[in-house]
């Protein structure tokens, strides 16, 4: 087992000249509509009982609970009652239609244990996964052809079949964390999860055939939490877990990006370090790092901390980089990724930017602004946007930022897009599919409570219940033109 030593990192400081915010063209930007999906949407009490958050319904590594798909929108959440509903409303602007579902009540203050959805574009299954913190799958699929025709269905529970701890005749770990649907170009489903438990999982990946619908055999783990060792500061490392900032497909080509947090006496965000990159041509079953180079095979012979040429980006934990961000891969093959981290020599959090270029090339150049956990989506023309929240006055606010690309795709003009107000509880989250298919980006975001509630007691706890928006932006598109890469 090879030893993996870290001594130094040498931390990139860019400039931040030439990169700043400037006001964005008035017509160029526009808020369509703020819809409330539900004006009772949970929050937990501040104090003992609340874990890691005050809400399960915006949380960075919900990917994701929001997606559109031939004409319709769909939204999963917890409400003020504790159960896991679906909403879904007619595009572009029809008032949501809600499934409350009985048979399950959320009993913990975990923000962990988040709902999140996805569709198969080939049967028309609406797949759920809801509630887990180191906890067995709970996993439910509706009958084929709802999402494919949608008028077609009286819009309640009875679509969907019962609550299952695994996927059919695959076997999910007991202890499931941070589950993930995402689509796959062919018209199938792919579904990640973390098993075991944190600075000690494994990072698991299945996928659903929309043909045969059903869960395929195969698959499994593709990130192992056991190979390697990791020593920093004379302590010592044997197990750790991948944090995915995202797993996306670009045309047929399957980007993930993540940190590692090895577990020392204990696990800690403070154990968090190095950007990695892998991907895979063959939908997940064998992966290569960012030169070519074939580093991992699902199910076998998975990708581990001595993977070579995984670390794209070297991040030292004294960097307190942030887990779970996000990453946008564009259809040439290059991949952006920003992360919260301390900028080099100071003790500010400062957004960084790394990107990958179409010649494999990684890059990085340091944002003059920060806020909570990000998402990134792009635009024609290497345009990118991010959709955030930061400290206004006591609370928090939901921004847009837009970065416009040099001719060389060198560095990037970032400027502030004029949101209405809207008061945040958690981080937003976008629907990636609409943004693709119409460049319409739905946000969805929980506003705050009107007041805090605090206690000293332990059980499950309510807060004040808050709406859960769908907020509707356009943006038109900029187009720069892209010259040779030849010195990135």
């Amino acid at each position: 087992m090879m030893v993996h030593r870290i001594f130094v990192h040498a931390f990139v400081f860019l400039s931040l000249q030439g990169v700043f915010f400037a006001s964005a063209p008035a017509n160029d930007f526009t808020s369509i509509k703020n819809s409330i999906v539900d004006p009772q949407a949970l929050t937990f009490a501040d104090g003992p009982a609340a874990r890691f958050g005050g809400t399960v319904n915006g949380r960075s590594h919900q990917q994701q609970p929001i997606v559109s798909h031939r004409g319709y929108q769909y939204v999963a959440y917890i409400d003020a009652k504790r159960q896991v509903c679906l909403a879904r409303r007619k595009l572009p602007g029809s008032d949501w239609s809600v499934i409350r579902f009985e048979d399950h009540r959320f009993e913990s203050n975990d923000s962990h244990n988040t709902a999140v959805i996805e569709i198969c574009e080939k049967d028309g299954t609406i797949h759920l996964a809801f509630d887990h913190h180191a906890s067995p799958l709970n996993y439910r699929v509706s009958k084929q052809a709802v999402a494919n025709q949608p008028g077609s269905f009286e819009w309640d529970a009875n679509l969907f079949g019962p609550i299952q701890s695994a996927l059919e005749s695959i076997a999910a770990s007991d202890k499931v964390t941070y589950p993930r649907f995402f689509s796959s170009p062919d018209g199938d489903l792919m579904l990640y999860y973390r098993a075991v438990t944190s600075g000690n999982g494994d990072g698991m990946i299945e996928r659903y055939d929309g043909d045969a619908h059903e869960w395929v055999p195969g698959m499994g783990k593709f990130i192992a939490r056991d190979v390697g060792i990791y020593e920093r500061n004379g302590q010592t490392s044997l197990y750790r877990c991948p944090y995915m900032n995202s797993l996306s497909f670009s045309n047929q080509r399957l980007h993930a990006t993540w940190v590692w947090r090895d577990r020392f006496e204990r696990t800690d965000p403070r154990n968090q370090h190095d950007l990695c990159y892998a991907y895979s041509d063959d939908i997940g079953k064998t992966w290569h790092n960012s030169n070519g180079k074939l580093i991992g095979v699902t199910g076998t012979n998975p990708i581990h901390l001595d993977s070579p040429g995984l670390v794209v980006f070297p991040i030292a934990p004294e960097s307190r980089v942030a887990n779970q961000n996000t990453h946008y891969a564009f259809d040439d093959g290059s991949v952006h990724v920003v992360v919260r981290q301390q900028q080099a020599g100071q003790f500010e959090h400062r957004y960084h930017h790394y990107w990958r270029g179409v010649n494999g090339h990684w890059h990085v150049e340091v944002l003059p602004f920060s806020g909570q956990r990000p998402k990134l989506v792009g635009d024609k023309g290497g345009v990118l946007v991010l959709v955030y929240t930061d400290e206004v006055n006591d609370g928090y606010q939901l921004f847009l930022a837009r970065g416009i690309p040099n001719a060389s795709h060198s560095k990037w003009q970032w400027e502030r897009l004029a949101v209405p107000d809207q008061t945040t509880f958690g981080e937003p989250l976008v629907d990636i599919a609409r943004w693709e298919s119409e460049r319409i980006l739905s946000v969805y975001v929980q506003a705050a409570p009107t007041k805090i509630i605090r206690t000293t007691e332990t059980g499950p706890i309510d807060g004040v219940p808050s709406p859960l928006h769908v907020i509707d932006f356009h943006l038109k598109p900029i187009i720069r033109t892209k010259t040779p890469e030849s010195s990135l």
